[in-house]
């Protein structure tokens, strides 16, 4: 069996990969991060923020600052799923919507979670 070489898929590929492991668990996240520079490369980059599916994002208890920073950081990116995550704990602890984007965000997710369905 011939040895497999990461630096040879493509990004995209690397990106849904890096994506899995950050939605299974971040500490994996920060490795990968580590043990590959073309993960290291696709995890500084915006795109991955703004891309990263965080509905179905683990909420491991031991790594709460790790999340927070995490989800932080898509939200700083422009992603949908966390201005919506974050419009909606505003709006559960009694505050109004900060964020312009709240409608779009809402009919956005509707829309993907429907597709994730069919």
């Amino acid at each position: 069996m011939s040895n497999f070489n990461l630096a040879s898929l493509p990004s995209s590929l690397l990106h849904k990969i890096l994506s899995k492991v950050a939605t299974c668990h971040l500490r994996d996240f920060g490795s990968a991060r580590v043990a590959f520079s073309g993960f290291n490369q696709i995890g500084r980059e915006e795109y991955f923020y703004r891309s990263e599916d965080l509905l179905n994002l683990n909420d491991w208890i031991d790594e709460a600052n790790a999340l927070r920073k995490f989800r932080l950081r898509c939200y700083q990116a422009g992603n949908l799923e966390a201005i919506y995550m974050r419009v909606d704990e505003n709006l559960l602890r009694g505050g109004k919507p900060k964020h312009t984007l709240c409608k779009r965000c809402t009919v956005f997710l509707h829309i993907r979670q429907a597709r994730r369905r069919a």
